[in-house]
């Protein structure tokens, strides 16, 4: 009975001290708890040209001043780092070249265009952004600019990173069967499990120790799994292109050659899933959970009574160049996988959203891309794109009777 006793005061007085420890643990906030989300002020694709540039709308995103007559025709453009355009000057952002073309197309002068976009949001963040947007704001239409070797994979993580070591946290959904199921990371974390967690998240290989791997690694446990079948290499290109200079080697006439990364290919956390041609479970599962994602935006935009439209660019460079790639190798694994680069829509063209897609058909003699080993479009492309998107907006809601 004494051992009994002493057994369980030394359970309480553990117990006790844990909590101590726990409550001081909180109280200096150590670990601290990390931010999740961003915005225009924390863009991860902010030019050196627009360090200083705070034009911002009300939401805290790059965009001009949410502010509109009731006779105006509302556009909301929702994207990532596209439509943000970090690399231009706040005067040739989309959602000012939209409204131009629009305006000028149209005849018609009540027309206002808002961004709701910043670099490396997925379909997650476009999704919470926009309820916020609806919370004090209207539409006519919503238009989600996708980019699609961008949106699957990000759907997928609770953090944004093509390698194993974590990236920036953000809030993000889950499948529960056929229904979100939204996360924030770090809404209540214990503080000594976290300690505990970055002391053994240390020990992997390849990762740094950090409360976002932690939060990367009990994530990665509950995805589905990564197994999927290998291509010999025997059956891919010797025409090895580097990922980033895709675009200059088609220019330059390259065709049917193998791409070479240090992305994350097995792991789903790359540019090319989940278009390789031997899908695993987890790349299945980002495509179910990015289509449900359009299904929630297009599902909300109705219900604030505004149209819903999915924009895509099919451009005579990247499109393009993608369509060439036969293999994707993984420098770091020396490991080889069959891609199909043919349509970036195709899984999209299969589901019920289908017949809100919008595919613009982009070309030029010149470049699209900004520079070099950068694939978003400069300024001539997005000059381009509004141009073309602001004929299919005035035909379908503007055009005079």
């Amino acid at each position: 009975m004494k051992l009994l006793k002493n057994l369980l005061l030394s359970i309480v007085s553990i117990a006790v001290v844990l909590g101590i420890a726990e409550t001081a643990l909180h109280f200096a906030n150590f670990p601290a708890t990390p931010k999740h989300g961003w915005k225009w002020d924390e863009s991860p694709y902010r030019g050196p040209m627009n360090q200083h540039d705070q034009h911002t709308n009300q939401l805290g995103l790059r965009g001009q001043n949410i502010a509109y007559t009731d006779d105006d025709f509302v556009v909301v453009l929702v994207g990532d780092s596209q439509t943000e355009a970090g690399t231009q000057v706040f005067e040739d952002v989309p959602e000012g070249l939209l409204e131009k073309a629009i305006k000028a197309q149209s005849g018609r002068d009540k027309v206002k265009v808002f961004s709701v976009a910043s670099a490396g949001w997925g379909q997650d963040q476009q999704l919470l952004w926009l309820t916020k947007y609806f919370e004090k704001y209207r539409a006519n239409a919503v238009l989600v600019w996708t980019t699609p070797v961008n949106d699957y994979w990000e759907n997928t993580f609770i953090d944004r990173s093509i390698t194993l070591e974590a990236g920036k946290l953000k809030p993000t959904y889950t499948l529960d069967g056929d229904k979100l199921k939204a996360v924030i990371p770090a809404s209540f974390e214990w503080k000594l499990r976290t300690l505990l967690g970055i002391a053994l998240s240390g020990q992997d290989q390849g990762k740094k120790s950090s409360i976002e791997q932690v939060h990367l690694n009990q994530w990665l446990a509950k995805l589905p799994s990564t197994t999927r079948v290998a291509t010999e290499p025997a059956s891919c290109p010797k025409n090895e292109v580097i990922e980033q200079d895709v675009i200059e080697a088609y220019r330059k006439g390259e065709r049917a050659y193998t791409i070479v990364t240090e992305e994350d290919v097995e792991g789903g956390r790359n540019h090319f899933s989940p278009f390789l041609k031997n899908l695993s479970p987890r790349e299945q599962y980002s495509i179910d959970i990015t289509h449900r994602l359009f299904q929630e935006i297009a599902s909300v935009s109705q219900q604030h009574g505004a149209s819903f439209n999915i924009v895509h660019t099919y451009r005579n460079d990247l499109d393009a160049s993608f369509r060439e790639i036969q293999c994707i190798k993984n420098l770091k694994t020396n490991t080889y996988f069959a891609y199909d680069g043919s349509d970036w829509l195709r899984h999209l063209k299969k589901t019920t959203l289908a017949n809100q897609l919008i595919p613009l058909k982009i070309e030029s003699e010149k470049a699209l891309n900004v520079r070099e080993g950068d694939w978003h479009f400069g300024k001539e492309g997005n000059e381009l794109a509004m141009q073309e998107l602001a004929k299919v907006i005035t035909q379908k809601y503007l055009s005079k009777p």
